[in-house]
């Protein structure tokens, strides 16, 4: 079944073994006496669905609600990195290329090295460190001026916000919210099963057929859930757009020189001074 979104392949394998389970029951289960346990069951069947349709419900919202909270914090930890390298043009030379190639490593390798390694269920090391490294940079530096110091104090602001989303995608993988939903959805789900499976045994094809989208309804649920809680692995895995976005753009930076000296002159213009004590930047990071 490779290839098949995860939410049909499990509504698919619900509809098949709530049908072989139904046709199983027919075969060896005694009837039941529906004259005299109609109503009881009725009113069970109801309760049971109520509390099993309200669980599903709340789960399923919740699991979206931190999904996309997720896809928000993977785009800011990318706008952070993209803000970082620009207020750094603002620096000395030296503490700007510097800070500017370690930014421009980081989205390589949240785009190349974090997301297989996320995707196995795994946590990634390589970037931390990197981001290990930007953080000292950005405490280290003294800046020189109020202008620079201003620039500092932003500065730490944006490296800290990195930090702080980087925690929420590993947070995510040390998650156990899927191992401890799955076996009470499922269990829920059979419950509701085997309550249909002992109403009227008239028009066994015609009942076989409606348990079979009764079944079909719990899997599509149970494969929302599973998406949902593993953001970075499922159908509907949570994708590095923002980072891929700064790769090429520093990317393009890198291959026209023309244009990184441009930037930095635009950005130094400010502090004639400081530029003119200071070699002119050649584009390479």
């Amino acid at each position: 079944m490779e290839g098949i979104p995860s939410i049909f392949s499990l509504s698919a394998v619900a509809a098949i073994l709530a049908a072989v389970g139904f046709f199983v029951v027919q075969r060896f289960v005694k009837p039941i006496d529906m004259e005299t346990h109609q109503g009881f069951l009725d009113a069970m069947l109801s309760i049971v669905g109520t509390l099993v349709s309200i669980l599903l419900g709340l789960l399923v919202a919740a699991a979206l609600e931190d999904y996309e909270a997720l896809e928000v914090s993977v785009d800011k930890e990318a706008a952070s990195v993209a803000h970082v390298f620009r207020i750094t043009a603002g620096l000395p030379a030296e503490t700007r290329d510097r800070i500017q190639g370690v930014c421009m490593t980081y989205c390589e390798q949240v785009v190349n090295d974090d997301w297989p390694i996320m995707e196995k269920g795994k946590i990634p090391h390589e970037s931390f460190f990197t981001l290990s490294k930007l953080v000292n940079e950005a405490a280290i530096f003294e800046p020189k001026t109020e202008g620079q110091n201003n620039l500092h104090a932003e500065l730490l602001s944006a490296v800290s916000d990195i930090v702080d989303y980087r925690r929420d995608r590993m947070l995510v993988l040390h998650s156990n919210r899927q191992q401890n939903l799955m076996p009470v959805l499922l269990m829920c789900s059979i419950i509701v099963l085997v309550f249909a499976y002992l109403y009227t045994r008239r028009g066994t094809i015609f009942h076989g057929v409606l348990i079979s989208m009764v079944a079909i309804a719990l899997g599509a649920n149970l494969g929302l859930v599973y998406v949902l809680t593993n953001p970075f692995k499922a159908d509907w895995k949570i994708q590095p757009r923002g980072f891929i976005l700064n790769k090429k753009a520093l990317e393009q930076l890198r291959s026209r020189p023309e244009l990184m000296k441009l930037y930095h002159l635009k950005s130094d213009a400010p502090a004639p001074s400081s530029s003119a004590s200071e070699p002119a930047p050649t584009g390479k990071n």
